[in-house]
């Protein structure tokens, strides 16, 4: 069959500065369906706009996430109207299957982990077969909903091909410029079982999984010499899950002597009792670590499951510090008992620090987590556009939704537009390194209008 894979445009704040990523989850749904003998095309809002032609396609497969989702539902009815199958997915789809099957312009969900059902569900269309044995999928039957079981978590995601970047306009993203290289990103394993209470990942119940070493030095030397990058952001959830395993990894590159520069996701006390972790990554090409340091207040990193008491940050900030290798480090507003005074300490305590760059957003319950479970009835609005980390979505005990939102504003300017962090961006642009001034100040635009 012909499908059309359509990721919907971001409108959040990081997007229109210019931090956009090539959609991996359709680029490994459309390897698959490739290699079943399936025709494939890949459609994204964030980097095209020669216009969308569903024309000769029969599926329409669109990917959203909760703050995309009102503009996913828009390009389905679209697709819907000219006699294509309408199939969604994505992590917010997967929690609120219900409320989005029944709307008008879809027909199907799949849920989780798309590869195999997707391509089950597009067999099933085109042979006129049932669904009913399809794990994976909701839809509706003369208009009553659908919901068959789960199928189980890809234990071998290395059975997975790689993402069909070739359908990709790959030279039209734009992510963090890193040692002025041209970066991409690629994810290494799925899942992570730590369970903090906000955490939106729609794999971290499936189980942590990971693909073998030698496939993914491949992959990099493929991305490398085909496509000519030579700067590599891991996506995944968390990369340094098994340190061993990421030693491993900074090895080979050291070994295949690949010229790389790279960041990845980690947390504060992976990094802190794993020095010779570290040194590997600085030596294989590690220049940057996203951690999630989220408050200076032990009650709301309690709150939110983090696991590790707040002077750990520092600790994590300075050893990478010795190693050469940058801290972006986050920072969460918005713990439903945390004042506005502890919101101050955190932004002081941000700067005190002085990580490479920070990002400053507000606490957003997505569908599907423990936290959106827990305070359902404080939600504020179910405007699935303000899920976005910039809008307050909740009601908290002590701090006002306006306020919060100065307070965000005010993290931003009082970290970036100081003297000394001037001074660093406009050395850090020379370099090629860090987060330039001019993107802040975009950004601290966005926030002034955003809401």
């Amino acid at each position: 069959m012909n499908v059309l894979l359509i990721y919907p445009a971001s409108d959040n704040a990081f997007s229109k500065v210019g931090f956009i990523l090539p959609p991996l989850g359709l680029g490994y749904i459309a390897s698959v369906l490739k290699r079943a003998g399936h025709k494939v095309k890949i459609y994204d809002y964030n980097v095209q706009s020669d216009g969308i032609s569903f024309d000769g396609f029969d599926i329409a497969g669109i990917s959203a996430n909760t703050s995309r989702h009102k503009r996913a539902l828009q390009v389905a009815r679209e697709a819907q109207k000219n006699g294509l199958k309408v199939v969604m997915g994505g992590p917010h789809v997967t929690f609120m299957d219900e409320d989005t099957v029944m709307n008008d312009g879809i027909d199907y969900v799949v849920r989780n982990e798309g590869e195999d059902t997707f391509l089950e569900l597009v067999d099933a269309i085109e042979n006129g077969l049932s669904l009913s044995g399809i794990n994976g999928i909701s839809y509706k039957e003369n208009n009553i909903f659908k919901r068959n079981p789960d199928r189980p978590a890809i234990n071998d995601i290395d059975s997975i091909p790689l993402p069909a970047r070739e359908l990709m306009q790959m030279g039209r993203y734009n992510t963090l410029e890193m040692a002025k290289r041209k970066t991409t990103s690629i994810i290494t394993s799925r899942g992570c079982p730590l369970d903090c209470s906000f955490c939106a990942s729609s794999f971290s119940s499936m189980g942590w999984r990971a693909r073998r070493v030698d496939l993914v030095i491949d992959e990099i030397e493929l991305l490398n010499k085909k496509y000519g990058f030579s700067g590599i952001a891991f996506l995944d959830d968390n990369f340094t899950m098994k340190p061993s395993r990421v030693i491993a990894i900074s090895k080979e590159i050291v070994k295949r002597g690949l010229d790389i520069r790279w960041w990845c996701f980690s947390r504060v006390d992976t990094i802190a009792k794993n020095e010779e972790m570290v040194r590997w990554m600085s030596d294989s090409g590690c220049r940057h670590i996203f951690m999630g340091i989220e408050s200076v207040n032990q009650d709301v990193l309690n709150s939110y499951n983090k696991k590790y008491s707040a002077d750990k940050a520092k600790q994590a900030v300075e050893l990478l510090r010795d190693y050469k290798i940058e801290t972006m480090a986050s920072f969460i507003f918005g713990d439903i008992k945390e004042t506005k005074d502890m919101m101050l300490e955190t932004i002081k305590y941000a700067k005190k620090l002085n990580p490479g760059s920070a990002q400053f957003t507000i606490l957003t319950p997505y569908p599907g987590t423990r936290l959106y479970n827990e305070i359902k009835e404080r939600l504020i609005t179910d405007d699935w556009d303000k899920y976005d980390c910039m809008n307050p979505v909740l009601r908290l005990d002590y701090v006002s939704s306006e306020e919060l939102k100065e307070i965000l504003l005010r993290a931003y300017k009082s970290f970036y537009i100081r003297p000394s962090r001037i001074i660093t961006s406009l050395l850090s642009s020379i370099r090629g390194r860090g987060v330039k001034i001019g993107k802040v100040k975009e950004l601290i635009s966005v926030l002034k209008t955003a809401g």
